[in-house]
């Protein structure tokens, strides 16, 4: 049992140091953007060494895009909370609710995803992560629109509402960064998007 205990408590440092240089790494992102950003500065922000840094990721850019990860595990985790209800109206505004949180879609989180956008199309990786993130998100919400329009009997172009959704809460996103709003803006942007669902779906938003 000692020795199982002791398995055990390796395996837990290790994840801790995994999760510490992902924090880290998406701090400096946030600070500094991607352009020029070394192993060591990710290293240092989480207080270890170059060597500790490069024996759990490979590389920077692996390191980068599992920091990437984190941020989208971290969100579809609480999108698929179990207090979410399980009806199609309820999923959109869980949904749009979390794009705005004050936790979770955060300024640093935002800058972060605002970094990765800014080098897709110079980087062949991130621009490939990214556009498979967007066909989910959009699948999500184009699912959700088609499942509400059947519930009100409606003829509605889910992929043109889908996508159209979407790309206001990224503008909103980087108009909030840009501003530097906070959380007013956040709140601000809730009721755009809500607005806009509204106009589709008058009884649901």
């Amino acid at each position: 049992m000692a020795g199982k205990a002791r398995i055990a408590s390796r395996e837990d440092q290790v994840q801790e140091r995994k999760r510490s240089l992902l924090d880290a790494a998406a701090t400096v992102i946030a600070r500094k953007g991607l352009t020029g950003i070394t192993m060591n500065d990710i290293a240092r922000e989480a207080g270890c060494s170059y060597g500790v840094a490069a024996f759990h990721f490979k590389s920077k850019d692996g390191l980068i895009l599992a920091a990437l990860d984190q941020l989208v595990a971290e969100y579809d985790a609480a999108l698929n909370r179990p207090s979410v209800q399980d009806k199609p109206a309820d999923r959109l505004k869980a949904m749009v609710l979390l794009d705005f949180d004050p936790e979770i879609s955060n300024e640093d989180h935002v800058a972060v995803w605002s970094a990765f956008w800014a080098e897709a199309a110079r980087n062949h990786d991130y621009r490939r992560r990214l556009a498979e993130l967007k066909a989910r998100y959009h699948a999500f919400v184009k699912a959700e629109v088609i499942a509400l329009a059947r519930e009100r009997k409606l003829k509605l172009d889910a992929t043109v509402i889908a996508a159209t959704l979407n790309a206001l809460i990224d503008g909103l996103w980087i108009a909030n960064q840009v501003n530097a709003s906070g959380i007013a803006g956040q709140k601000q942007a809730r009721n755009a998007c809500f607005l806009y669902l509204r106009s589709i779906f008058p009884d649901d938003f």
